[in-house]
């Protein structure tokens, strides 16, 4: 049977975790049914709370689920390069990763809408998008929304990938044959960037490497978050900035050599 990894980067994420193993498990008869074996992967980024203790708890209590612990924190990049390894090297071509913060804030009841559109479209990369028609947000601070669509509209004028509007929502689902793609070109740790713009670094990273991307709708909880923020917001926009452009310089260096 073709399998489904979803992976779950989290770091002092003893609040979340529990329950959002728990709303993927919800999820695993529909995609059993859909002829897929649902795998769980909880990276705990040496947290100081308890969450590698709740997530061992959910390795009991659950056959599908595996605890992937760092020794040391390495932040999301580091999360990601773990990720992506963990599939590469668990998973074959017919299979998929799903992407997504491990807050609780994305619900995995839209991997359903995000697999029958990667695979009707033929996508690499589906994004659970916040700006499609179907979109909702709720519990995000004013400012912090306004920052968001401010960098939609850079990123896209910056970055320019095609059928992309959302570059930083981590939900997102990918083939096997793409993330391959990125670690033959890029090597085994492909993400450099060590703030929370590591994420739009995967996605342009991805592009370069010939990836198709499509969005699908979801709705954004972050009122089912408990704890504080881990993002410095204004030092994540700054930085976001500086990486969209050396981001827009790598594919050029990489078209010129190939010219």
């Amino acid at each position: 049977m073709k399998k489904i990894y979803a992976i779950l980067p989290c770091y002092n994420e003893a609040l979340n975790i529990g329950d959002l193993i728990d709303e993927w498990n919800n999820q695993k008869d529909l995609l059993k049914e859909s002829g897929y074996q649902l795998n769980i992967v909880a990276i705990d980024d040496c947290s100081r709370d308890n969450t590698k203790q709740v997530i061992s708890q959910k390795v009991d209590q659950y056959e599908n689920v595996t605890l992937f612990p760092h020794e040391v924190n390495k932040g999301l990049c580091g999360g990601l390069n773990s990720a992506i390894s963990y599939f590469l090297k668990n998973g074959c071509a017919d299979d998929f990763m799903v992407l997504m913060d491990g807050d609780n804030t994305h619900n995995p009841v839209y991997v359903h809408e995000m697999l029958s559109k990667m695979l009707n479209e033929k996508k690499d990369c589906v994004i659970a998008s916040r700006y499609c028609k179907a979109s909702n947000v709720v519990g995000v601070a004013a400012h912090r929304e306004f920052m968001s669509d401010m960098a939609k509209y850079y990123y896209s004028m910056v970055l320019r990938v095609p059928d992309v509007k959302d570059y930083t929502c981590g939900y997102r689902i990918y083939t096997y044959g793409i993330i391959k793609k990125l670690v033959d070109k890029f090597g085994t740790e492909p993400i450099v960037e060590k703030s929370f713009a590591c994420m739009m670094e995967l996605l342009y990273r991805l592009y370069i490497v010939g990836a198709k991307f499509g969005e699908t709708g979801f709705e954004l909880r972050y009122d089912n978050k408990k704890g504080e923020s881990k993002m410095q917001v204004f030092t994540t926009m700054k930085k976001s900035l500086t990486t969209a452009l050396k981001l827009r310089r790598l594919r050029k260096e990489r078209t010129s050599a190939k010219c």
